[in-house]
């Protein structure tokens, strides 16, 4: 039986988006600036979320990101997730989103990145900012993200039916994989007491 932390695929899907997103961006053309606006994107992946349990297995899925200059979209489907998670967190349908790049700024490291095709790196040392709104089951929420070329930031909230979700997160670079520090809060709807939790993922 697949058991997964409930409280956290809506925060481990939305980093994955953010990561998605951010590759897409740096990998769609030359990145001539003057064209953006012009170019079309689309960029699939396969997101796998590890469970913390013993005995437990985990989820994995699908994610597409696609778009036109600025203005991006994405869905993600985890595979058989909605028959155990509760279908307030998950459904069949999926996580759908959309969002916009609100800058990029290509630097002379990240076209020698690309002529090298280490895409990871020209992701992280390509400076640019971009936010996003999303939806999944019962569940919305939104983020903005930032990469000044050292740090690659980010803000969410995701509001739910019970549980409310507030924080930041990191992504560091750890040779093959990628390291997302977060910290947020999480506190029961009908409640005044929050939870802190610190916590760092890899993907």
């Amino acid at each position: 039986m697949i058991l997964v932390n409930k409280s956290k695929i809506g925060i481990i899907i939305l980093l994955i988006i953010v990561l998605g997103s951010a590759t897409a961006y740096i990998t769609r053309d030359s990145l001539m600036s003057y064209a953006f606006n012009q170019m079309n994107y689309n960029y699939t992946g396969y997101a796998s979320i590890p469970n913390n349990t013993h005995n437990g297995g985990s989820l994995g899925g699908t994610y597409n990101v696609y778009g036109k200059g600025e203005h991006f979209y994405f869905k993600v489907d985890m595979k058989g997730a909605d028959q155990y998670e509760d279908p307030l967190c998950y459904t069949s349908s999926g996580l759908i989103g959309n969002g916009t790049v609100d800058t990029i700024n290509v630097t002379s490291n990240t076209v020698m990145d690309l002529f090298k095709k280490d895409f990871k790196s020209a992701m992280f040392e390509t400076p640019v900012t971009g936010h996003f709104d999303m939806k999944c089951a019962a569940w919305t929420g939104y983020s903005n993200f930032t990469n000044n070329g050292t740090d690659f930031i980010g803000y969410f909230k995701i509001n739910g039916v019970d549980t409310d979700f507030e924080g930041t997160y990191r992504f560091v670079p750890q040779g093959t994989r990628i390291a997302v520090v977060s910290s947020y809060l999480w506190w029961n709807v009908n409640s005044t007491n929050k939870t802190q939790i610190n916590k760092t993922y890899y993907i």
